[in-house]
């Protein structure tokens, strides 16, 4: 969270900057909102982990498989020139398989979430058809209920992390205010910990990797 912090100031510090008139960029802000559809593949589809709690007593910790997520997708942001950067958030639950079960079927309810900072260049901009691509970081937690299973009881497990992410997006301008935004983003995902009531924090060694896939659809105001 700190480098996410970091990052949004020096995003608010080149939003903030006056040029002298000659080096003037057309500055903007603007609000996205959107839905979209996700897919996923990684070492979350594979196998359990083993967690141990301070007793020594080992128990499985079942990740989600998450090969199909829905999910909004909202963003705020600045424009200068050519560039754009902008702040999102994503929030989503859902019935998922858990990995690693032998009949393959038991869900659990699956929350995750996503908090990123990305940066985009629009190629023709200013026209009212732009091509964007871009990059960004996010922070990730997807949390599953009963998906540590210890011989003497069932707990929650969170899974915490970063990605980064390649981003390719269309505006197409209805009016001078608003735009249709269609895009495709990949995040490439590292999960670092995870935390459960039994275990607490455990470090992962190896990091679970996992890709997401995101398709979809928003509606931009700018102003």
């Amino acid at each position: 969270m700190k480098k996410l912090k970091v990052i949004a100031l020096l995003i608010c510090l080149c939003a903030g900057l006056t040029f002298a008139d000659e080096y003037y960029w057309p500055r903007s802000y603007y609000a996205t909102a959107g839905f979209g559809v996700m897919v996923s593949k990684g070492d979350f589809n594979e196998h359990a982990i083993k967690g141990k709690d301070s007793a020594g007593v080992v128990g499985l910790i079942h990740p989600p498989a998450l090969e199909f997520i829905a999910t909004p997708d909202f963003m705020l942001g600045v424009n200068l020139g050519a560039f754009s950067f902008g702040i999102g958030f994503q929030y989503w639950t859902s019935d998922q398989v858990l990995a690693d079960f032998p009949d393959e079927s038991y869900e659990q309810s699956t929350r995750i979430w996503r908090a990123s900072l990305e940066v985009t260049y629009n190629l023709f901009y200013p026209d009212f058809f732009q091509i964007g691509l871009g990059l960004g970081y996010s922070y990730n937690s997807v949390k599953s209920e009963n998906a540590a299973i210890f011989s003497d009881g069932i707990y929650d497990a969170e899974f915490m992390g970063s990605a980064v992410a390649f981003i390719a997006n269309l505006h197409y301008y209805i009016t001078e205010h608003i735009a249709m935004v269609p895009s495709i983003k990949v995040y490439e995902s590292w999960f670092k910990n995870v935390h459960c009531s039994r275990v607490d924090n455990n470090d992962l060694d190896p990091y679970l990797w996992q890709t997401f896939i995101l398709a979809d659809l928003s509606i931009q105001y700018q102003f």
